[in-house]
C-alpha cells in the first residue's frame, strides 16, 4: 500500500510541476503567436479549477476521482497517459 501512495504521489508531483512549468510559458507562447498552445494550457487550467471545485463539494473526492477514471477529457494533459508508456 505504502507503494503506491509513493508512486502515486510523485506521479502528482511531476505532473503538477509539468503544468506549472507549462502555464509559465504562455505569455512567451503569445508573444510569438502560438494561439493554440496556450489556448490548450488554458483549458488545462480549467480542467484543474473544475477539479478542485470538486473536492470542496461533499463527497468530492469520491466524485472527482470516478469522473476522471471513466473519462479521460477530464484530465489535464500533463496527467493524460502518453500512447508510448506502459500500462501499469
Amino acid at each position: 500500500m505504502r507503494k503506491k501512495i509513493k508512486h502515486f504521489s510523485k506521479k502528482l508531483s511531476k505532473g503538477m510541476k509539468q503544468e506549472f512549468h507549462e502555464t509559465k510559458q504562455i505569455p512567451k507562447q503569445l508573444k510569438n503567436r502560438e494561439y493554440r498552445e496556450a489556448a490548450e494550457q488554458m483549458g488545462d487550467i480549467g480542467k484543474m479549477i473544475f477539479i478542485a471545485c470538486l473536492w470542496i463539494l461533499p463527497a468530492g473526492g469520491v466524485a472527482s476521482a470516478f469522473l476522471l477514471k471513466i473519462s479521460h477529457k477530464f484530465r489535464p494533459s500533463s496527467f493524460q497517459k502518453k500512447p508510448d508508456e506502459p500500462k501499469k
